[in-house]
Order: structure tokens, then C-alpha cells, then sequence
């Protein structure tokens, strides 16, 4: 699990994972944004959850917490 100063410290383009599909994109630039990631037969799909710098940790634990209930029930998060 990631904790909020390795969120701040991160410069190296990549994702670092925070578990359970929920991770930290980090751009060339220096950019960090949150994407979810979930699988549904056999379909693997991203949800943006927003801009680190303006989404905390915990929100886009909550969010990913959300989409993963969505998708479970069969549901699109996108609608």
C-alpha cells in the first residue's frame, strides 16, 4: 500500500500500485494522476479518478472502492 508521502515523493514515470487495482500514474512531465483498474470477464478496463494533486489518497481509495462494487453488480461506472 502506498502511503501519502510516497505519493508526494514519486518522480519516476511508471504506476505504482496502492493494491486491489486502485494506482498512482505518474507522467514523464511529473504529472500523478489515479486510475482504478478492474476485470470483468476477462476484460480488463481503467477509470480515471482524477488529478493526484486535487484527489487525496483516501478519495481515490474510496472511488476505486466504488467502481469495484459498480462493476460487480453488473453496473458501468462510466454512466
Amino acid at each position: 500500500m502506498l502511503s501519502v508521502t510516497a505519493v508526494r515523493a514519486a518522480k519516476r514515470p511508471g504506476r505504482l500500485s496502492d493494491g486491489d487495482g486502485l494506482y498512482l500514474l505518474v507522467g514523464a512531465n511529473g504529472s500523478k494522476s489515479w486510475i482504478c483498474r478492474v476485470q470483468k470477464y476477462g476484460r480488463g478496463r481503467d477509470f480515471g479518478l482524477g488529478s493526484a494533486s486535487k484527489v487525496s489518497l483516501a478519495l481515490a481509495r474510496e472511488r476505486a472502492r466504488e467502481i469495484r462494487t459498480w462493476v460487480e453488480m453488473g453496473l458501468d461506472p462510466v454512466f
